[in-house]
């Protein structure tokens, strides 16, 4: 199955001024990004990089912790792991890669590594993603994100920019950037148009307004807290749709909710250090909502976020 984000897709970074401004990928070149495919469990970024379309986060697990979780993520297919340098695991994390790549089930092409970095980090960004590289054991980053607004985003996004240039970085993007205002102030700088912005949305936030302004530029959207987040789940487990469909498919809510984002068009990230919990969170493609069903959920959209930082 197909997620259709775009109606023309994009780029090997190769990029436009059109008359507001703005930068865009040359529209020749728009074919199929932001075009989620199901059955290989990937969507096209508009740099041309192929990004997985579900995986693991790492936000509160320690380094021992992440080792254990990357591990079983990845040996139970799962392919992106996202992790930041604020989280204090990308030691766990690089080691949980080595060792699934040292047991031969996976290989570092296979494997989609996203980190981020702090707007606060402006003056040694470079050293930061090289701290990074470092840390992760890895010879380039696949994604790298500004982790939330700051004074000095131009400073950092023009840090990823050259890493990007140097091979350092594959693509770069933001997090925690929720509106058409913030996002058109990074690209009135930027360069090389971000490819993923990383928020905050479940099904009580869906900010359906960013994805469709955001489209026109390929970029793609990626959930982290795709349950409401620690303190949260309960609520989004027990909502009263998602326990119906839980019931008719046969699934869990976590399962019914991960599986509506992935067909709504958003990358999914849902953290856990619990091996099963990681393996049913993965266990999404075997069934399909109907755009009956699609909708239902998309009505408990009630505008509400968790993390108002």
């Amino acid at each position: 199955m197909a997620v259709m984000m775009l109606c023309c897709g994009c780029s090997d970074s190769k990029e436009e001024t059109i008359d507001d401004g703005k930068l865009k990928p040359e529209e020749e070149e728009m074919v199929d990004v932001g075009v989620f495919d199901l059955e290989s469990q990937t969507v096209k970024l508009n740099d041309g990089n192929i990004m997985p379309v579900i995986g693991l986060g790492t936000w509160t697990l320690s380094n021992e912790e992440a080792e254990e979780s990357v591990y079983h993520a990845l040996k139970c297919g799962m392919r992106l792991i996202d992790t930041a340098r604020y989280y204090r695991c990308e030691v766990g994390v690089g080691k949980g890669i080595a060792r699934a790549i040292e047991e031969g089930f996976v290989t570092r092409e296979e494997i989609f590594v996203t980190t981020k970095i702090m707007p606060s980090d402006y003056d040694r960004a470079a050293q930061g993603i090289n701290d990074s590289l470092k840390d992760l054991n890895l010879d380039y980053i696949d994604l790298i994100l500004i982790h939330q607004p700051g004074s000095n985003d131009e400073a950092v996004y023009r840090a990823m920019e050259d890493a990007q240039k140097a091979g350092k970085v594959h693509s770069i993007g933001i997090s925690n950037y929720y509106t058409k205002q913030q996002v058109d102030e990074v690209l009135s700088y930027a360069k090389v148009i971000p490819a993923v912005i990383q928020n905050e949305n479940h099904i009580y936030y869906q900010n359906d307004e960013l994805k469709e302004y955001v489209s026109q530029y390929g970029i793609v959207l990626e959930s982290w807290y795709p349950f409401g987040g620690r303190g949260h789940t309960s609520e989004n487990f027990n909502n009263e749709v998602i326990l119906d469909l839980a019931t008719k498919h046969e699934k869990s809510s976590a399962q019914i909710i991960l599986r509506w984002q992935l067909q709504d068009g958003y990358v999914v990230i849902p953290g856990s250090s619990n091996p099963d919990h990681i393996r049913e969170n993965y266990d999404v493609f075997d069934f399909e909502l109907s755009e009956e069903e699609m909708n239902s959920v998309r009505e408990i959209d009630q505008n509400q976020r968790y993390e108002n930082w």
